[in-house]
């Protein structure tokens, strides 16, 4: 018996470290950036693709808009990561950032959290008027997107994950789809959606308009229709809600996934996504998080509930922060020991 568990042992071992190692080859595909290969472009006359006329830029803390007094990874066990959702209506076109998430991975107390940054926000944008949080992505890539929500909010992100829709559906079909509640008067604007979507594929097989509500699989064209919709329920608001929906029930389907399908699941996402975290971060992180004990992702939402004005500026219908108020808040959120009640519940009417 002691030398079967031996060999066993030995055998599992041998798996794993094969396994480990085909992914860290696998990450080759990786669409992997520096924030130098992007700069603020100052002549766009509007939001065209604007990558053949973007600069190289170093990406030290003063380009990033880390400043002196930004909470660091080093004393806080912290690692904020910023996620964009392109909506893209063109295969890996240029657009701004539809969705802006926060992943804070905090390895001190063994949580995700993630907090969505509602896109119309208006704030200062370095070498820029104030605009919607959301241009800062067409203006200058990611590069000019970080430091953006850095300088506003006092934070130290250096990294930065991007997929667009098209990514996003094909990474959903992998993992067999999300499980999702939909709302019975969700559903004409979903359907309406998914028939966009359709057009926009026109090679590919039709996604079902959904028929019912209540809890259901969606798949991946699906999921992305439904983290779109904002015409119903509280508008921009509960969309973010959705957004975060559909990421928590993602990940929550890749935790299941049997450890034999995890090179097969890496190989097919790949592709769809750009970053510039290094192959060997991207597995510590992964590691690290597959050994949390704090198995749910807590979530958020900026602006916070009473810290803002809606307004009418330009000709645009924007979000204007109170930024101290939200910066706090957000600090609290991301760097407290635990969340309590107070705080989970300051923005819990319109999360």
């Amino acid at each position: 018996m002691k030398k079967f568990l031996i060999t066993a042992l030995s055998i599992l071992l041998v798996f794993l470290i094969a396994s480990a190692t085909y992914i860290y080859v696998l990450l080759d595909q990786l669409e992997n950036n520096s924030l130098t290969d992007y700069a603020d472009s100052s002549d766009l006359s509007d939001f065209s693709d604007s990558s053949d006329s973007q600069e190289e830029v170093p990406s030290s803390d003063k380009d990033l808009g880390i400043s002196e007094t930004a909470p660091k990874t080093s004393k806080t066990g912290v690692i904020n990561i910023l996620l964009f959702g392109l909506d893209s209506r063109v295969e890996n076109s240029v657009s701004r950032s539809d969705t802006i998430m926060i992943a804070t991975i905090d390895k001190k107390n063994q949580v995700i959290k993630l907090t969505s940054l509602m896109r119309d926000m208006y704030v200062p944008i370095p070498g820029r008027d104030k605009n919607r949080i959301n241009t800062a992505y067409i203006f200058g890539g990611p590069s000019l997107a970080i430091k953006t929500v850095n300088t506003n909010f006092d934070l130290d992100i250096r990294h930065y994950v991007t997929v667009d829709f098209f990514g996003l559906e094909k990474i959903i079909d992998q993992v067999g789809g999300v499980t999702i509640d939909v709302k019975k008067q969700e559903i004409p604007y979903i359907n309406s959606c998914i028939q966009e979507l359709n057009s926009l594929n026109k090679n590919t097989k039709p996604a079902p308009l959904l028929k019912n509500p209540g809890p259901q699989t969606l798949n991946g064209r699906q999921a992305v229709a439904y983290a779109r919709v904002r015409k119903v329920g509280n508008g921009d608001f509960e969309r973010t809600e959705r957004q975060r929906r559909v990421l928590v029930e993602l990940f929550k389907k890749i935790k299941t996934i049997n450890p034999l399908k995890l090179p097969g699941l890496v190989s097919t996402m790949l592709p769809y996504v750009e970053t510039n975290l290094s192959k060997t971060e991207i597995l510590s992180l992964g590691i690290s998080v597959l050994g949390f004990k704090n198995k749910d992702i807590i979530q958020y939402r900026l602006p916070v509930d009473g810290t803002y004005e809606s307004k009418r500026i330009d000709g645009m219908a924007v979000l204007v922060p109170d930024l101290e108020k939200n910066k706090v808040l957000l600090h609290d959120f991301i760097y407290g020991d635990s969340v309590n009640d107070e705080v989970a519940d300051a923005n819990s009417s319109g999360a």
